[in-house]
């Protein structure tokens, strides 16, 4: 199968253990890879027999600044859950990160990736 992947979708997110973090948000970026068959947009080059990526990127932005979460596990589960529901895909990868994190120990972020695969 080939892929589409679309990396540092940024947004401001409520997502965190914290009422700080949930309430005042934080920057999180997502990098989305999605699983489908190309080989039709690729013979038709029309942006209608694939996945319009600023439609991808608005549907995971719009999610990630709608609601409040306390993981970002769960996150990551509504954005991959969303993808599969939204198009036409037969699995998607879901990275996000808290960047920075909000520990004075950690220089990097916090990460997370899921897996989902399309069910019919």
């Amino acid at each position: 199968m080939d892929r589409i992947i679309i990396t540092d979708i940024e947004f401001i997110g409520h997502c965190g253990i914290t009422e700080e973090e949930r309430h005042v948000g934080q920057r999180i970026s997502a990098d989305i890879q999605i699983t489908l068959d190309l080989s039709k947009v690729a013979a038709s080059d029309r942006l209608e027999d694939t996945v319009d990526y600023v439609s991808l990127c608005d549907k995971v932005v719009s999610i990630g600044r709608g609601e409040s979460y306390h993981l970002l596990e769960t996150l990551a589960e509504r954005v991959a859950r969303e993808i599969l529901q939204s198009f036409k895909v037969s699995e998607v990868t879901v990275r996000l990160r808290k960047c920075p994190a909000p520990v004075e120990a950690i220089k990097g972020h916090f990460e997370v990736e899921i897996t989902r695969k399309r069910q019919d």
